[in-house]
């Protein structure tokens, strides 16, 4: 069983460096690609009224555009 979407949010946050550092590793296409995807699954969560899902797929963008800038401006 999946574990909620808060739960989730919560191991996100608290991992949030560790997961950055990852992924600034990624080449800009990948990240993209992961950002497209977390606006759309965002936008079928809000469609939805998922409010925990939503807020865990904001999460998930913001990281992944936090490791897109890491990885352009170092």
């Amino acid at each position: 069983m999946n574990p909620h979407p808060s739960i989730k949010l919560k191991e996100a946050i608290a991992n949030r460096n560790e997961y950055i550092s990852i992924m600034a590793q990624w080449d800009d296409k990948k990240l993209s690609k992961h950002i497209d995807l977390f606006q759309q699954q965002m936008q079928k969560a809000y469609n939805d009224k998922n409010e925990a899902a939503y807020l865990l797929l904001s999460e998930y963008e913001n990281q992944t555009i936090e490791a897109r800038d890491m990885k352009n401006f170092q």
